[in-house]
């Protein structure tokens, strides 16, 4: 956030300098927007491919046995996959069982 704070400002700056030169305050608009894409897919686009990725292989590497937390805060353990681990049933205590589907686990514990 800092940076696209910081490349912001300098272009007003930038902007307010070449007011007398205007082909030059125009080439500097449309280079801004280059730069903020760019930031952009390296502060934002970037990360989320890496974390995804990393949960993608977690559910992959999930077995009977392993304790989850589901998407939303439900803690449990694998008790078997169902649909061609599509879905998992998690045990929540002794006589109660739920049905997700795979891609609502969170994280492992």
């Amino acid at each position: 956030m800092y940076t696209i704070q910081l490349l912001t400002s300098s272009f007003f700056i930038f902007a307010q300098d070449g007011a007398a030169d205007s082909t030059k305050s125009s080439f500097q608009t449309l280079l801004i927007i280059p730069i903020m894409l760019v930031a952009m897919y390296f502060l934002v686009i970037l990360p989320n491919k890496k974390e995804d990725k990393k949960r993608k292989e977690m559910i992959a590497n999930l077995q009977k046995g392993d304790n989850v937390v589901t998407n939303s805060g439900l803690h449990g353990k694998i008790v078997e996959f169902k649909d061609n681990n599509e879905t998992v049933v998690i045990s929540i205590s002794a006589n109660t069982n739920v049905t997700f589907e795979t891609s609502a686990i969170q994280k492992k514990k």
